[in-house]
């Protein structure tokens, strides 16, 4: 499956994957921003079923939406699920 575009719809990234079954595979992941934690932290949070994967990111007051999507990011290229990115846009 490889990554044909990320797009961000705040507070969430919407991305768009190819998959040899589908063809086309959309999904989000959240960006949820918590005021009890550190302000620099970035936490993974998972869903358990049907998958074990990256269902949103948990961020401090201090970390911009930017930097939670460059996170996302590095997870989709170290859990090789991204062979290539078309596009990236982050609206608000």
């Amino acid at each position: 499956m490889g990554i044909r575009r990320v797009v961000v719809v705040p507070p969430s990234l919407m991305v768009e994957a190819t998959c040899p079954e589908h063809g086309m595979e959309r999904y989000k992941i959240k960006i949820i921003k918590k005021y009890n934690i550190k302000p620099e932290k970035i936490m993974p949070k998972y869903r358990t079923r049907p998958h074990h994967e990256l269902s949103g990111v948990v961020i401090g007051k201090n970390i911009t939406f930017e930097t939670a999507r460059d996170y996302v990011l590095r997870y989709l290229n170290e859990s090789a699920q991204q062979n290539t990115v078309m596009t990236i846009r982050l609206q608000r």
